[in-house]
């Protein structure tokens, strides 16, 4: 048997910066990477009651899958301008249109399906949370971020509320992921009912893919730039 190349003791964070190919391999072994980044891979198999030579096995699978590597960002300002541009704007456009979508499909098939009405109700907060979390992401964690890397000096006001603010937005990624795994959850894993129309088929298409991206969303926050920005706070300090 081939040795398998991935460290057992390696934080499931710090896998997928390595090559974001890891995610689909914990996406599809239901292993929390972003939230639960901060995890050893063997702790988060033990957990999921999975072997870790299995999952050793599809790592590396990856691996010799030529997929693209996670960029080498030159620093958080870069970071934090990429998440913008791949997941807060992507989100501005996708999020109103498919809680319309999520309307339309729990008013027509609400009654045949009443997990479409509590759906509805975890969508509509959902989408308020998120809205609220990337406004002030970009209205007041990112340009501290920024100054830091830029190297200005910060005031001791702004130095308490990075810190501070990074673990309000951390608890505000576990709220949403909690969110996202209740809709998941009330429909059986985005599985097509046998009556479901064409809406009904693409509101499922569409709701799955937003928990991935949003997976990938948080990782590259919790586990790449948070952790950089406290870095540079402690060496301020």
């Amino acid at each position: 048997m081939q040795q398998a190349t991935v460290d057992p003791d390696a934080q499931l964070g710090e896998l997928v910066a390595s090559n974001p190919e890891y995610a689909r391999v914990f996406e599809s072994l239901d292993i929390d990477y972003c939230c639960g980044g901060d995890k050893s891979l063997a702790t988060a198999c033990e957990e999921a009651g999975l072997a870790l030579e299995t999952v050793h096995e599809r790592l590396d699978a990856a691996d010799e899958a030529d997929g693209d590597r996670e960029h080498e960002w030159d620093s958080p300002t870069q970071l934090a301008n990429v998440i913008v541009w791949d997941h807060h704007r992507p989100l501005r456009r996708e999020l109103p249109e498919l809680e319309a979508l999520v309307e339309k499909v729990a008013d027509v098939h609400g009654d045949s399906h009443p997990e479409l009405r509590e759906v509805e109700a975890e969508f509509a907060a959902l989408v308020e949370d998120m809205f609220h979390h990337i406004d002030d992401e970009e209205q007041n964690a990112f340009p501290i971020i920024k100054k830091l890397d830029a190297g200005t000096d910060l005031t001791a006001d702004e130095r308490t509320y990075i810190e501070d603010e990074i673990d309000h937005l951390e608890d505000e990624h576990a709220e949403t992921a909690d969110r996202l795994e209740r809709i998941n959850n009330l429909t059986d894993g985005y599985a097509v009912p046998d009556d479901a129309c064409a809406s009904y088929r693409h509101m499922l298409e569409r709701l799955a893919d937003l928990e991935r991206e949003t997976h990938m969303h948080v990782h590259r926050e919790n586990n790449v730039l948070f952790p950089k920005a406290a870095a540079m706070v402690d060496e301020v300090q």
